[in-house]
Order: structure tokens, then sequence, then C-alpha cells
């Protein structure tokens, strides 16, 4: 019995659930989230507020900074370090220094050899100035300017020419001096050009400075208002910050204190554990459920409190695998139902249902449990009431199956007898006794067929075939069919047509027939030397069709005009009622009407009589291809049996049927050979050729079903001779199975001489044909199960089936077990195999049953050695019979 959650209350456990995690903090009643953000209310506030962006800014700011204030640093060092009197003083001593080289020069060409030591002095002193001036950090102001360059590095240049004589011995110096004079002539234009130049630009130079020392020093002031405003506006948001955490740690122990309460509460057990199963909280809806106080199971773990102990492994291989980054099954898939223990360690059922939830990094699991004892027990109650209706059902089932097997099958030896008695010469005495006589076979032929009809419908399976027919030749049939029936009774039968002709209709004719037969017999019984009207109305435009059955009887009492369609009413029950019948055939009628699509209604007078109105939608259709003219009424077609002489071939397990087809065959003039079982039934067909194959469905060794495909696989004289079958299995999904084994047509039990004439007409010339008309393939089943008895049963049954075949597998297994277990009563073993025989019975296990039934024939006649020979052979036939009937399926037919 599936259990629909409850919506309410899973979206009570989901609330919970996050009010427990924290995840959605409930509102304060005084501090709302437009108060709590209200930073947020305006683009440039969130702008400015935003904390990422303000860092960004600070750190750019103090990167900007410490660069410009190296900068301001370095220039300052070098306006203290570059003044415009150093610049202007090491320019005149290089002049100075150049004049002092040239006189020296001038005393070395002229004087002694200890002059050439002032030489190399002045010189080096000359080319250190140099060497300042060129490449010093102190004067590259200086350089840039124009003229500058080019002079110095000219002077340079003239240095580099004196250098090696110089540092040559002084035989070498005294004969390089002219060169060095020379030089140092050309000298003097570039040493007074370089002084002009840095005398010329030593203020340009200067004023440069300053501005870009001012230029850097507004820079920095600038980034310095930046980088202090962003830290106002950080502080100024971190106090904000605080101020927000403040009123959240309010709400949250708020929606704590709410959530515990909520939590005490609830009708449902609650329970939150960790990944290791380690129980986190324990409501008092748990305590109550499980027996265990919150103390107890706060720390320890679901296993060892509540999973029983079959279960722990599983619990534990779950826990395993949500340790190793694995989940639960169980998450988020609705309540599931389970059983879980109490402290006191009994077992109870309950419906849990399991979510997931990560809070601060931690995994945590919440379980919602109930306990539904009570309704499991309302339930078990529930399946134990159904099964016992089951089991009425199958039982009426299982009867109804067998009977219809079992009645029709001794109908046929009597009625086909009577019918042969008929031809005899009789008395008029004996003609009464024999009217009479046949007057009851047909009775109770009738109230097999209802009782049947009505367990099909009860089964939903109304069977209806719809094809193209004459409506009025279907309504002309039944009503001239009951026209002597109702003049013995002394009542006058009319039939009246109104409205548009109606010619070939998309109808089921039988069924029509089916329903008209029963109005007009339950018509003709309640009414004595009156009239029966039937009305047949079609409108124009419309399919619909309405039949209206008039009579002036008896009538029906007002009270029970809403009971007339219910099975098995009679409107006198009484022991000296004036009618007979079952009270189904109305039954019968409203089903039928209601599987076509149409309904029944009836309208009376107590004494005056009554009026059945049918109603049915009924198209018009396009004659078959195959159409003929209307067929010869069945009297007609007795006096027009002037077929051959055929050679038939009768295929039947019972004596008597035997004879009395026997009888009716050679009558006509037929030559008829016998055959006993489906076995001999196959040998004869291989042997001779025969014009026609009567064939029994249900028979020892070889049933008709598998003979006939033996016969059909086979190559014999008679592969291709006409099969009917001859049975009391006369269901329409019986008729399809045989039609698809490969017989050409049915002929129901009890057998009536104008049936077989119609047969035996119909098919006499399908003898000795290239091929079989028929070709439709379908499961082939085996010897060890009837399909016609387990296919009704089935059909029977409906969904319960299944459920009756594993108790009969089990009960006949425990027979096998407890015949194996060593020697047993003889009485007692022929009681349980004729309990078990019957069962095999009803699901078509038919030589099962033979066997359970030799083994109790043998053991109610105390012979010990024939049910030991018969034991040996019962486990295989019940492993070959239950492995069919296990297996078995419903026919496949593609015609």
């Amino acid at each position: 019995m599936s259990i629909e959650p409850n919506t309410n209350r899973s979206e009570q456990q989901q609330t919970l659930l996050s009010r427990l995690l924290g995840r959605t903090p409930a509102p304060e009643p005084h501090f709302t989230e437009a108060e709590l953000y209200a930073t947020r209310s305006s683009g440039v506030i969130r702008l400015i507020g935003n904390p990422l962006l303000l860092a960004v800014l600070a750190v750019i700011s103090f990167t900007l900074m410490t660069f410009l204030t190296t900068q301001v640093v370095k220039d300052v060092r070098q306006l203290r370090q570059s003044t415009i009197e150093d610049i202007e003083w090491s320019l005149n001593e290089a002049e100075v220094e150049f004049v002092s080289y040239q006189y020296a020069l001038r005393q070395a060409l002229h004087g002694s050899s200890k002059s050439f030591v002032t030489l190399r002095r002045e010189f080096d002193i000359l080319q250190n100035r140099i060497d300042d001036l060129r490449l010093g950090a102190l004067y590259e102001p200086l350089r840039a300017v124009p003229g500058f360059d080019d002079a110095i590095n000219e002077v340079a240049r003239h240095l580099e020419f004196s250098l090696p004589a110089l540092r040559s011995p002084d035989q070498i110096l005294a004969t390089s001096l002219v060169r060095m004079e020379e030089h140092a002539i050309s000298m003097a234009p570039h040493m007074r050009a370089m002084a002009a130049a840095g005398q010329a630009n030593l203020d340009v130079l200067l004023d440069r400075h300053q501005l870009a020392l001012s230029t850097t020093l507004k820079v920095m002031g600038g980034f310095g208002f930046l980088l202090m405003s962003s830290l106002g506006l950080l502080v100024f948001y971190f106090n904000r910050l605080r101020r927000q955490s403040e009123a959240r740690r309010r709400s949250l122990i708020a929606a704590g204190k709410r959530t515990r309460a909520v939590l005490s509460s609830s009708l449902d057990a609650v329970i939150v554990c960790d990944d290791n199963g380690v129980i986190q909280e324990f409501n008092k809806a748990a305590v109550e459920t499980f027996g265990y106080s919150r103390e107890e199971a706060l720390g320890q773990t679901v296993g060892a409190l509540m999973v029983p102990a079959e279960q722990l492994d599983a619990h534990n291989r779950g826990m395993n695998r949500v340790k190793h980054g694995g989940g639960f099954h169980m998450v988020g898939k609705g309540r599931v139902r389970m059983e879980a223990k109490r402290a006191d360690g009994s077992l109870f059922p309950i419906e849990m249902a399991l979510q997931k939830s990560e809070s601060q990094g931690q995994r945590l699991y919440i379980a919602f449990a109930r306990d539904i004892s009570y309704r499991v027990r309302a339930e078990r109650e529930l399946i134990e009431a159904r099964d016992q209706a089951r089991a009425g059902e199958k039982a009426k089932s299982r009867f109804l199956a067998v009977m219809s097997h079992e009645i029709r099958t001794p109908m046929n030896g009597m009625l086909g007898n009577m019918s042969l008695l008929r031809e005899t010469a009789l008395t008029s005495e004996q003609e009464g006794y024999l009217g009479k006589m046949e007057t009851s076979g047909d009775l109770l032929l009738s109230h097999v067929n209802d009782v049947l009809d009505i367990a099909r419908y009860e089964d939903g399976k109304p069977v209806v075939r719809y094809r193209p027919t004459r409506l009025r030749e279907v309504i002309d049939s039944a009503v001239d069919s009951m026209r002597a029936s109702a003049e013995e009774r002394g009542n006058s039968l009319t039939l009246i047509y109104s409205g548009p002709k109606r010619g070939w209709v998309h109808s089921d004719p039988g069924r029509i027939q089916q329903i008209l037969l029963n109005l007009l017999s339950n018509a003709i019984k309640f009414t004595d030397n009156g009239s029966i009207i039937v009305d047949v109305r079609c409108k124009t435009g419309s399919d619909q069709v309405e039949i209206h059955v008039k009579d002036d009887g008896i009538g029906i009492a007002e009270p029970d005009l809403d009971r007339v369609f219910e099975d098995f009413f009679t409107q006198d029950d009484s022991f000296a009622r004036k009618t007979e019948g079952t009270g189904l055939g109305l039954g019968i009628v409203r089903r039928i009407a209601d599987a076509m699509g149409g309904d029944i209604s009836v309208t009376s007078t107590l004494g005056e009589g009554a009026t059945f109105s049918l109603r049915l939608p009924i198209p018009a259709s396009e004659p078959p291809e195959d159409a003929e003219p209307p067929a010869p009424k069945m009297a007609d077609a007795v006096e027009q049996n002037t077929t051959d002489m055929l050679k038939v071939l009768v295929v039947e397990d019972n004596q008597i049927n035997r004879d009395v087809v026997r009888a009716m065959l050679t009558r006509e003039g037929h030559i008829v050979e016998e055959a006993h079982d489906g076995q001999s039934g196959v040998e004869k067909a291989s042997e001779k050729e025969f014009d026609l194959i009567l064939m029994d469905i249900s028979m020892p060794v070889l049933d008709g079903r598998e003979a006939t495909r033996k016969i059909r696989a086979g190559k014999g004289a008679s592969a291709k001779s006409p099969i009917v079958a001859l049975t009391a299995h006369v269901l329409p999904e019986n008729v399809s199975e045989f039609l698809g084994l490969g017989m050409q047509d049915v002929l129901p039990k009890p057998l009536l001489r104008p049936d077989l004439q119609r047969i035996i007409r119909d098919h006499a010339q399908a003898a000795n044909r290239d091929s079989c008309p028929t070709s439709i393939r379908v499961n082939q089943m085996r010897q060890f199960v009837d399909m016609g008895v387990n296919k009704a049963l089935r059909e029977s049954v409906g969904e319960a089936y299944d459920m009756l075949l594993a108790q009969m597998s089990t009960e006949l297994q425990e027979l096998l077990t407890w015949m194996q277990s060593g020697p047993q009563a003889l009485d007692e073993v022929g009681e349980r195999c004729h309990k078990y025989a019957s069962s095999a019975a009803v699901f078509g296990a038919l030589p099962l049953q033979k066997l359970l039934i030799d083994l109790e024939h043998a053991a109610k006649g105390g012979d010990e050695v024939e049910v030991a020979r018969r034991l040996e052979g019962l486990p295989e036939m019940m492993h070959n019979s239950l492995g069919q009937l296990q297996g078995l399926r419903p026919t496949e037919l593609r015609v």
C-alpha cells in the first residue's frame, strides 16, 4: 500500500532544517533586511562601500606614495648637492687647471727633466676634472646642456692622445712634448666652449629641478589625500559591518530559540548527525519514539542506538562510504519505510526522510522519522481482507473453469444420444419423454452458458467482435428462433421496423442476438396468451439504433425496477414460483450493452406488462469483399445436406462421445475411424488420408493441441486435411487459440447434429487442398499443461494468478518432500494426492493430475509397490509441469 508524503509536513521540515542549520536566518520583528543592508540603497554608496575596491585603492595609493617619496628625496638630494656655485666653481677650476697644464707643458719644453713630474701631476688633475664633468652624477644635468657634451668630449679626446706619452719614460715623453703642445693649443677653444655652455645654462637647469620637485610634491599630496580617504572609508565600512554582524548575531540567537521551540514541539522525531553518524540533536518526539533521553542520545552513533542488528552491517557500509566522499542513497528520496530499534530492543516500523546540508564546512544529515506501527497494522488487516476476497474469487474461478469442461462433456453424450434417439422409431409416450428430456437438457445448457458469461464479464473481459453484418438478418433470425416458444404459451410475436433501412452495419451480430434472445425469453416467460412486440427504430442521420421489446405480461413492481439487471435477481424466489431461471439473463444483457457502448432501461406497470429499451451505436459499413447472399436457415441447411461421402477421423478419449459422433456421421453416410487419444490420432493421420478430422482437446497421452501440431508439422497422408476442434472449451480466447494451432473450425460440446452437418458442409471442399486455409503462428506448448484450461484460469483470476501458482507450487513441493522423507501411512498419501490432483487440474497440469490420481488409487488400494513405482516418476513430472506453468505466457496470434 503506497503512502503519499505529507506536503505540509515536508515544508515544515524543510523550514525547520533551514533554521536549524542557520542557512536562512528568520527576520527579527524590529530589524528588517533593509535596515541590515542600508548601505545598498544607491549605486554610488554601493560603489564606495565596496571593501575590495577600497582595499585596491589603498594599495595603489600606498605604492605611488612610496615611489614619489623616493623621487622627492632624490631630487632634494640633487638640489642640495648641485648648487649653482658648485657647478660654476667646477667649470672655473677646469679652466684654471687647463692653464696650469699648458704652463707645465711649456716648462717641460724649455727646462730640465724635473719639470716632467710637474707636467704629469697637472695632466692628472685636469684629466680627473674632465672625467668628473663627463661621468659624475652631480653633473648629469649639465651634460644635457646643448654644446657642452660635444666640447667636453673633444677635450677628453685630446687628453686621451697625450696619455700614452705621459705614461712613458722621460726620453719618450721628451720626444712627444711638441705634439702634446699642439694638442693643448687645439684643446683651448673646446675648453672655452665647454665653460661658456655651462655658465650660460646654469639658471635653466636650476629652474627645471625646482619645477620637477614641485610637481612631485603636488602629486604626492594628491595620492596622500586619496590614501587617507580610502582608509577613512574602510574604517567607516568595517564599523558598519561590525554593527551588521552584531545585528545578525542577535537575529541568529532569536532564530535558534525559535528552532529549539519548533524541535521540541514537532510531532516527528528529528535526529541530526554528522558524517560519522554521531548524533548532534535529538528532539522531544525522538525521545518519545525511540525511548532514549536526549542526554543518552547526544554523542552516540545512530547505528548503536536505533539500527536493528541484521541491518547494522549495511548501515556501517553506508557510513564508511560517506566518510570517503560518498553520500547516503536515501538523501532526497522522500519518505522511506524501514525498521528501527527502540531502547528496549524491540523493533518497530518507521517512515523516514533524510536530508543533507552543509554548515560552516561541516556536513550534517537530518532525519525526520515517524512511527507507523498503527498504519502498518491497519494495512496488514486490509491486505488480509483483500486476500480473503481474492481467495473467494479464486475458488469461484476454479469452480467455473473446471465445471465448464466437466459439465459440457457428459452433456455432449446426453444430448447427442437424445438426438440419435429422436431418429429411431418411438411410441408417442416415448416421444413425450424424449421431448421433456431435450427441453431439460437445453435449459441446463443455457444455465451453464449464463454462469460462464457472468464469470467472464466480472473479470472485465466482455468479448465483442465487430465485423460487417446485415442488421435485419441478425434481428430476424433472433425473433424467428423464439417464435415457436412464444406460440407455445399462446403469445403472438410481432416484429416492427421504423425509420430508414439499414443494410450492412459494423457491429457484433452474436452479441446483438444474445441480447434479443435474453429479452425475448424473459418476455415469453412472464406472458401467457398475450402479445410481444419487437420495435426496431433507426434514426435518419444517426448511428443510434433503438430496440424496444414490449409485452403485456405480469409486469414488474416499481421497487424491483432498479434491481432487475442485478445478477441472480428473480421476481419470485419462493419454493412455489411459477417461472424458472437463474436470474442472470438481464445481468448479462446489461454487461453486453455497456461493452458495446450502449445502454438498456426498463419501464413497467405491475399487471400491465413491461418494456425493455435497448440503445446501441451501430454505424453503417461497407459490405465485405466476400459477401454472399443470406445463408439458409438451419432447417433448410439440414435439408440441403447433400455432401458426398467423406472419410472422417474422430479423435476422442471418451467412449460415449465417440459412439455419439460415429452414429451421427454414419447416418449421414460417411466412413468413420476412431482414435482413443491424441497419439493414436497422429499415427492414423500419418498412415491414411482423411477428408476431415474431428479432434478432442483434453485427452491423455497426447492432447488435441499437440496432436494437431504434429499432424501439421509432419508429412503424413492427412497433413493438409481440415481439422475441427471438438471441445467443451468454447470461450472466445480458446477458439482463437485453436485456430492458431492450425485448426479450421470449432464444434462446441454438447454436440448437436445441425452443427455437425454445418461443419461437414463447410469443410468438405477443403479436403485434398494443397495447403491449409489457416496460416497462423502461435507459441507452441508441451503436453504437460492444457493451455485452454490454464488460459481460462489466468483470465478469470487476473493478477491473482501468480500468487495462486506460487501457492500451488509450494504445496506440491511440500507434498513431494513429505512423501520422499520416508514411509507414510497409505490412507494419508491417498488423501493428500486427491487434494492436490484437483489443484493440478485447475491449472491445466493434466498429466500431473493423472499421476496423482494413480497414486491416490494405489494408496487407497493398499498397493505399496505401485505407490513406490508411481512415486519414482513424480519428481520429474512435477518439475516439468511447474516449469511449464511458470514459463507460461499468453498465446500470441498473428493472422
